[in-house]
């Protein structure tokens, strides 16, 4: 958030780590790549208020899941949401999973209409290959 855009929607651009200190609620919605990757660190999770719940329903990437594990463990953030993972589904005995405050569901974000079509027309287009025995459609391997 640039103060420019932050000025246009009546609100003052701040710092991530005032952010942080500041916010009861945070939600991240982000894409994982290299200026996102690790955004949330202990660094980042000690500045939460005690207070304080971190919801993350984009990529496991934009947080260090074991800092966020020892984090919740200390109180900062008290609680957590979350449905991404560093492995999907989430392991029983992930010590994150067995940790008291986070709330943790399947990645369910995705779910949207768009994204059932591309599903629906892939999985028709492979079983009707199947059924015709011929080569399956694979986006690595278009036949």
């Amino acid at each position: 958030m640039t103060p420019e855009r932050a000025a246009a929607e009546n609100a003052k651009a701040v710092s991530l780590d005032e952010f942080l200190k500041t916010s009861k609620v945070v939600s991240m919605h982000l894409v994982a790549g290299p200026g996102t990757k690790g955004l949330i660190s202990s660094d980042q999770l000690a500045l939460m208020r005690p207070n304080s719940i971190l919801v993350n329903p984009s990529r496991s990437a934009l947080i260090n899941m074991g800092d966020l594990q020892t984090a919740l463990a200390a109180g900062r953030p008290s609680q957590a949401a979350v449905d991404v993972f560093d492995i999907e589904p989430l392991p029983e005995k992930d010590a994150l999973g067995n940790t008291p405050n986070p709330l943790v569901t399947p990645h369910l974000e995705f779910i949207a209409e768009p994204i059932f079509a591309t599903f629906s027309k892939g999985i028709t287009e492979t079983l009707e290959a199947w059924v015709e025995n011929k080569p399956v459609p694979h986006p690595f391997n278009p036949q």
